[in-house]
């Protein structure tokens, strides 16, 4: 099992075997973060961790997986996913049919914009990325 660094903004919480972190205000490296069952009705993100290390230390690789809530958790193809970093840069990728994309992009503090029609749009700020790392970022989009 992974060592896990929490910053003091986060909230560990233990399930099995496995580790949680819920999130108030940014998600950051080598966390993951679960949101609360609460969530039903509204897009969210599932979970964000880091997952490995990438050669190249100038660049964060972010791994995205889109699926529509319900039982099946189906993937959703042709997602638009924006990752905005503050005022400069802004990168856009349409998801696959097995629902996923990927960035490779500066570390940096982004915000992260998910929208389909027919799915309630999901937009999350303070994902921090860091650099030479890899991240596997879930998301769990709810019908309009």
């Amino acid at each position: 099992m992974r060592k896990l660094h929490i910053i003091s903004m986060f909230v560990l919480t233990v399930v099995g075997c496995a580790h949680s972190v819920q999130a108030q205000n940014t998600l950051t490296a080598k966390s993951v973060a679960v949101l609360p069952a609460e969530a039903v009705n509204e897009s969210s993100i599932q979970s964000f961790w880091e997952t490995g290390e990438s050669p190249d230390t100038s660049k964060a690789t972010l791994r995205v997986r889109v699926l529509e809530k319900g039982l099946r958790n189906d993937p959703v193809q042709g997602a638009t996913v924006l990752l905005k970093r503050e005022d400069d840069k802004m990168l856009g990728r349409v998801t696959m049919p097995d629902g996923r994309c990927q960035f490779s992009s500066a570390p940096a503090s982004y915000t992260v914009r998910v929208q389909m029609t027919g799915l309630k749009t999901l937009e999350k700020t303070g994902i921090v990325l860091q650099g030479g790392a890899v991240y596997d970022l879930e998301i769990r989009m709810a019908k309009n």
